[in-house]
């Protein structure tokens, strides 16, 4: 059998992880991988690498993907999800925008910070989470429209968490905006997802990397986007919101590393000095996605060779 042929019958599968904005890393990723001539197969997504797999999923092309979410995320109905009323309460600069220097800060600043703390316990006990499931679904019907799951060019799974049942779940079908919305709801944040008699959020709970979820879909080659932030400044703590969410994000690093421990491959985009609710300047994430990518081309192309060779 010729190399091409052995070739066809490995299917390279990429598993895209969360993280919100740190998650346009994952664009560079499939740009460099579609420029050094490395299909992906099958598409596994969590949370906000959920939006990003379906997207390519139906348009298989780079530059049609940068292109979409980058309107995505400048868009109206981005800004209406009004993320920035997470990084008020955090005290969350964007990137780029220095913090302004105070060796003691002032009666009005400590005031400001029990302020915000105490709003955001407000929030949360007094809803199920501080923005609308209803703007979270209008904002990803402009990016999917009316597509299922069955319409896309390539096979694709966005991971969520069923909260009644306490396991994983592979949304495979059914409308696209639909499933990843419940992929990305992250608890506290934005209300849980129902979908088919199942209460569903943000899949990074029990995959933020989804390797299992991708080999399940099909994939002989896992390939792992990692886009985790392990160190994080303590002025990001100024309320329970913040602090509540980054517990949890600790506990989930073993798991993570557990996880990326199954992939052929790990592309890590840990670099990135952004809030997860911070979407200014999105090329500078796309370039830390292509630059991380760039470095480990010759193992992916190793990886596919050598898992090529085991077809006769």
């Amino acid at each position: 059998m010729s190399a091409s042929r052995m070739r066809k019958r490995v299917r390279v599968g990429i598993a895209l992880s969360g993280g919100g904005a740190r998650g346009l890393a994952q664009v560079g990723v499939l740009k460099l991988l579609e420029r050094a001539g490395v299909s992906v197969d099958v598409i596994a997504g969590t949370s906000f690498g959920a939006i990003i797999g379906g997207v390519y999923a139906c348009w298989p092309d780079a530059a049609e993907l940068e292109k979409r979410v980058l309107a995505f995320v400048r868009s109206k109905y981005m800004e209406s999800l009004n993320l920035a009323t997470i990084r008020r309460l955090g005290g969350i600069l964007p990137v780029g925008e220095a913090a302004p220097h105070r060796d003691d800060p002032g009666l009005f600043d400590r005031v400001q910070t029990a302020f915000r703390g105490l709003y955001a316990s407000h929030l949360a006990l007094s809803r199920r989470a501080v923005l609308s499931g209803r703007r979270v679904q209008r904002v990803l019907e402009t990016v999917f429209g009316s597509r299922t799951f069955e319409d896309t060019e390539i096979p694709f799974g966005a991971v969520a968490v069923d909260l009644k049942e306490g396991c994983e779940v592979i949304i495979g079908s059914g409308p696209l905006a639909r499933g990843v919305a419940a992929s990305s709801a992250i608890p506290g944040i934005f209300p849980p997802v129902e979908l088919n008699g199942r209460l569903l959020c943000d899949g990074g709970y029990t995959s933020p990397v989804p390797i299992d979820a991708v080999k399940t879909l099909g994939a002989n080659v896992a390939i792992a986007v990692d886009v985790s932030q392990h160190g994080i400044a303590v002025s990001e703590l100024a309320n329970g919101v913040e602090i509540a969410m980054r517990s949890s994000e600790i506990s989930l690093m073993a798991l993570e590393q557990e996880q990326l421990r199954r992939a052929d491959v790990v592309i890590s985009a840990r670099g990135q000095k952004r809030h997860w609710s911070d979407f200014s300047d999105p090329e500078e994430a796309i370039r830390a996605g292509e630059v991380a990518c760039e470095k480990l081309l010759d193992n992916i192309r190793d990886v596919v060779e050598e898992r090529a060779r085991l077809f006769l």
